[in-house]
């Protein structure tokens, strides 16, 4: 699967088009599996996984997000 930018927001889309890094190929795939009785169980489990991949992904975001803002401070004092 390629990455989505935001999995969770992607793989529970309601909405056709997908703006997302992984160009439509995750899109939705998991709100079509939470709403087949048969699947759900497994849905609910890939959420889980996705919620904890996300909280990850958050961090480093945040923690890439400061160094270029200390980057820039430090470049824009020279």
């Amino acid at each position: 699967m390629p990455a989505c930018s935001n999995p969770i927001q992607c793989q529970l889309a309601r909405r056709v088009e997908c703006t997302c890094a992984c160009q439509g190929k995750n899109h939705a795939i998991l709100r079509k599996m939470m709403e087949d009785p048969e699947t759900e169980a497994e849905g609910k489990e890939k959420l889980e996984e996705l919620r904890k991949h996300q909280t990850e992904l958050k961090k480093v975001k945040r923690v890439e997000r400061r160094k270029k803002r200390a980057e820039a401070k430090k470049a824009q004092k020279e």
